[in-house]
């Protein structure tokens, strides 16, 4: 038999083994239940993290509290409110007498009593650009400088001459001696300018009165139209703005209603404080920063495009083509080109202008610019021996003058030749405007039509 005391220890260690086996395994249950409870806390914590990381559109949209620019306003709450401002210009209120003083503070109580709807009083402060304003006085001192330079040349030539007087060198030296100091004083002012504009810290205060417009101040808003609606506010602001900028004026401010690209501009200022004065929002649109991406062109619109241009060509040869080859037919009929045929044609309208106008003009001359026509044609319209006859025809009235001149008789009287040479001269002509009739019709003659 066993020793109770040694079966007492053998109970023993086997509850304690199996006590501890029952620790290990609650140890190990509690760790692998807290591992899942922080993954899952973690996960919750980056989710969580995302969501606060995620901005909505419309936010941003509330933020910028306008929806669009449009005919000189600002339009707020989906079209319901429109605004429209005027820029004044300060005036030096402390420079002012007392009797300025009071004028002043009169006529700002007057404009104040004068109001029947609420403003706003807008002061918007901008680093003082001077770029614009220095290209200004470089360019008037570019003209002062080619002025005065002109005017040297001719006060050096005027005294070369040495046809002046004393009072009148005096004169243009003094006139030379005022515009040099009119360009030294000019060049002094832009290096000022230009020193100024390096100070970035010089402040320039505008002052803007804003005048709002509601819809709901229709009364019944519902029975007009958007654009109804968007045409009674712009009439009733415009005529809010003259009334203010009337009344400011006994105060000396000068007000002007500010356009939609200065209403742009002022906007662009308040959301853009650092980056204004260096990139302003004119440059800003002219290199299309608010262009988020860009397109190129579809492909097919591309392609078509290129086909239809190619046809185009094609179309632009084929013609040419067929011109060609119908004035290569044309040349080989008549032996002519399409440039020698209208050149020809030219000359033949010109023979024609001569036979309806010779009655101004001797038979002589009429005749020897025909024949002279006629001989710088590439198809002579006259045969050698229509040009010999109107040769001898005018060989007859010369010789005929002259017999007259000395008195000398023939058989036939000298009227009844220069009658007989005129009948030959009037029935070549009108062989002559037979052929120019044909050729002006398109129809080239033969060479049994020219006999």
């Amino acid at each position: 038999m066993m020793d109770p005391v040694n079966l007492l220890l053998t109970v023993l260690i086997i509850l304690l083994a199996a006590g501890l086996g029952g620790i290990g395994m609650l140890i190990y249950q509690s760790g692998k239940t807290g591992s899942n409870v922080e993954t899952n806390s973690k996960k919750a914590q980056n989710a969580s993290t995302q969501k606060k990381m995620e901005y909505p559109k419309e936010d941003v949209q509330k933020f910028m509290e306008f929806d669009k620019i449009e005919d000189d306003m600002i339009i707020q709450d989906r079209g319901n409110r429109f605004v429209m401002a005027i820029k004044c210009q300060g005036i030096n209120y402390d420079l002012m007498s007392e009797t300025e003083m009071l004028a002043v503070e009169e006529g700002f109580s007057n404009f104040l009593n004068t109001l029947k709807y609420p403003i706003q009083l807008y002061v918007q402060a901008r680093s003082l650009n001077l770029e614009d304003s220095i290209n200004s006085y470089k360019d008037r001192i570019d003209a002062l400088r080619e002025d005065y330079v002109k005017m040297e040349n001719q006060n050096s030539i005027a005294k070369r001459s040495g046809n002046m007087t004393n009072r009148q060198r005096e004169q243009l030296d003094f006139e030379l001696r005022k515009k040099r100091v009119l360009l030294e004083y000019g060049a002094d002012i832009v290096n000022y300018v230009e020193k100024m504009s390096m100070n970035r810290n010089i402040l320039q205060r505008n002052y803007y009165i804003v005048v709002s417009y509601h819809t709901s101040e229709l009364g019944l808003a519902t029975s007009f139209t958007k654009e109804e609606a968007h045409d009674l506010a712009y009439s009733e602001l415009y005529t809010r703005c003259r009334s203010i900028a009337g009344a400011l004026a006994p105060c000396g401010v000068q007000t002007s209603i500010m356009n939609s690209m200065e209403l742009a501009e002022m906007l662009y200022v308040a959301y853009n404080r650092d980056d204004s004065d260096v990139y302003n929002i004119r440059r800003a649109l002219d290199n299309g920063f608010y262009r988020l991406y860009s397109t190129a062109q579809d492909v097919l619109e591309k392609k078509q495009m290129a086909i239809d241009t190619q046809v185009r060509e094609q179309a632009i040869a084929d013609a040419e083509k067929a011109l060609q080859e119908a004035m290569n037919k044309l040349k080989d009929k008549n032996g002519l080109t399409y440039e020698e045929q209208q050149e020809d044609s030219a000359k033949a309208q010109a023979m024609q202008l001569i036979i309806d106008n010779s009655d101004q003009f001797e038979q002589e001359v009429v005749d020897d610019a025909l024949i002279n026509l006629n001989s710088q044609m590439h198809m002579p319209i006259l045969d050698e021996d229509e040009v010999e006859d109107l040769y001898q025809s005018d060989e007859k009235e010369t010789k005929n003058d002259e017999m007259n001149a000395i008195g000398l008789d023939e058989k036939e009287t000298s009227d009844d030749k220069k009658t007989r040479g005129q009948e030959e001269s009037n029935s070549i002509t009108s062989n002559i405007e037979d052929i120019i009739s044909g050729i002006s019709n398109g129809k080239i003659p033969d060479d049994e039509s020219l006999v």
